[in-house]
């Protein structure tokens, strides 16, 4: 009797594990699941922001040819304050 009672004592481990497996198994695929998830949507975000990028060249670019004097203007500007910024004091 106490064989049997054993026995089953072992069946039923052996079947706890066996759920704990899957139960595991189920949590990794969902973990790569959401992993490929996040990379598809991060890879998306990129390639908008290269398009926004460029495009912001673009129109940067366009603009300078319309009024030359404005942009000269501008990047002096620009200049002057990243050098007094980065310049310092002496």
């Amino acid at each position: 009797m106490t064989n049997l009672a054993g026995a089953q004592t072992q069946e039923k481990r052996f079947a706890n594990q066996n759920d704990l497996s899957s139960d595991v198994q189920e949590v990794r695929e969902s973990i790569k699941d959401l992993g490929d998830s996040v990379g598809h949507m991060a890879s998306r975000q990129y390639e908008r922001a290269q398009d926004v990028e460029t495009d912001a060249i673009q129109e940067t670019g366009d603009a300078i040819q319309r009024n030359p004097f404005t942009g000269i203007g501008i990047g002096f500007g620009v200049g002057f304050l990243l050098g007094l910024a980065m310049g310092g004091r002496r």
